[in-house]
């Protein structure tokens, strides 16, 4: 199960950073709007983890 989690957590990360990556575009900054988007959704992964331990 933990497998699954990260798996997720790190495709997440990589959607958020594509994303980010064309929405950073549209404002002349591709890397800093991939980096941002990646870090925000690492960080809100991370939070669920801790959060869900138990089950």
């Amino acid at each position: 199960m933990k497998k699954i989690r990260t798996v997720g957590s790190i495709a997440i990360m990589i959607i958020a950073g594509i994303i980010g990556f064309f929405v950073g575009a549209s404002m002349d900054e591709a890397l800093n709007g991939a980096i941002l988007f990646s870090l925000i959704a690492g960080i809100a992964c991370i939070i669920y983890v801790i959060d869900n331990q138990k089950q």
